[in-house]
């Protein structure tokens, strides 16, 4: 188990087309709006468990859940946008313990974790105690060498990250909204999180299979000064001289190369006319340009067109402050909603 931050809005360095005949050219991004937490799991057969979703906020919002969300995927807010000692908790209860225990059955969990203080405490300790579960703790700052998590999944899920935020900034949107993020997050891990790249984040650890010669291979090694050689002088003798003693074509030469270029010229069958030679030269250009320029305009069109189809099937219901508990579900999310729109109805 570990924690991913991203930081909506912000995207990568990236390699963009554009008109070549302008002085400027910039990429326009939304810029960074605020920093969202994931918790996410995995295990050695490259499986995920459901992601725990921490925004910054005081109280959950039922418009920021859009409804074709997984059930068992769980919000929560924090002021900062970072985990807590509560979610961590919270985390091991509401996600780990059932949704493993589906897994396992009734045998043994081993649970690895770092030992960031939000992840770690005394009710967490106690709590896998009473439920079998063992609590493996890797040591400080080995997290980009041990963590399956770290070593194989979030560098491709910053990726796609960054990628989608750049889907939206094509199509000029610049505000990102909540419920337009959880959307994006889906496809995120569903690119990211896949079977491949988790076992190969367990194999890359060196835990599955486990071979501690994979995780010693990528400690960084000291610097050595460079052994020191005896400066000794060049042997005359092994020199080559040849273009030393070469001399520069006479004009006899040149008028020949003259002559078969000129032939050479001949054969093609070139332009003769200025105004020919330019048309000959920059028709190919511009119609490479606006060949380019027609295929970045269907990819911009298609898009916004994504966008506002998803932005269409979203429900617009009564925004609600979820208060009174910690840690919602989106099954539990909805129902509340269900709930409160039933009261609105007319008697």
């Amino acid at each position: 188990m570990d924690e991913i931050g991203y930081a909506v809005g912000e995207t990568e360095s990236t390699r963009i087309i554009v008109d070549s005949t302008l002085k400027s050219n910039w990429k326009v991004t939304a810029g960074k709006q605020e920093w969202i937490t994931v918790l996410e799991c995995v295990n050695a057969d490259g499986g995920s468990l459901p992601p725990m979703i921490i925004f910054k906020a005081q109280n959950t919002n039922t418009a920021w859940i859009p409804t074709n969300t997984p059930p068992n995927w769980y919000f929560s807010t924090s002021n900062s946008g970072w985990t807590s000692n509560s979610h961590g908790f919270e985390w091991i209860c509401k996600v780990f313990e059932p949704e493993s225990r589906k897994i396992s059955g009734d045998q043994p969990r081993l649970l690895i974790m770092d030992g960031h203080s939000s992840h770690i405490t005394g009710s967490l300790i106690a709590f896998c105690i009473e439920k079998e579960i063992d609590l493996l703790i890797l040591p400080p700052h080995c997290s980009h060498l041990l963590q399956p998590l770290n070593v194989g999944v979030y560098g491709p899920m910053k990726r796609y990250h960054a990628q989608e935020v750049d889907r939206y900034s094509r199509a000029g949107i610049q505000r990102i909204q909540r419920s337009d993020w959880v959307q994006l997050i889906q496809k995120i891990r569903g690119k990211g999180l896949t079977c491949q790249n988790i076992k190969s984040g367990w194999k890359g650890a060196g835990l599955n299979p486990f071979s501690p010669r994979q995780v010693l291979n990528n400690l960084p090694t000291p610097l050595l000064p460079p052994p020191s050689t005896p400066n000794t002088p060049a042997n005359p003798e092994d020199l080559d001289l040849s273009l030393l003693n070469s001399s520069p074509p006479n004009d006899i030469e040149l008028r020949q190369a003259n002559k078969v270029f000129n032939s050479a010229l001949s054969a093609n069958n070139l332009p003769t006319s200025p105004v020919q030679r330019d048309m000959q030269s920059e028709l190919p250009i511009r119609l490479k340009a606006l060949n380019a320029e027609n295929a970045i305009l269907r990819k911009e069109l298609q898009e916004y067109k994504e966008l506002l189809e998803t932005r269409k099937k979203r429900k617009n219901g009564k925004r609600i402050k979820l208060k009174g508990e910690f840690v919602f579900s989106t099954e539990e999310v909805l129902k509340i909603i269900e709930e409160a729109e039933q009261t609105l109805l007319p008697k």
